[in-house]
């Protein structure tokens, strides 16, 4: 599928996969588990 509108952003991948994430194009990345630790629970 194709956006009607460019969008400025590729949001995909978190601390586990940041580096497949930014391999495949992404332009935000999630990172809280690599700086803040395991969520308790």
């Amino acid at each position: 599928a194709t956006a009607a509108s460019p969008l400025p952003h590729l949001s995909m991948g978190m601390s586990s996969d940041f580096a497949v994430a930014i391999a495949e194009g992404a332009t935000l990345v999630r990172i809280g588990t690599a700086i803040f630790g395991e969520r308790p629970g």
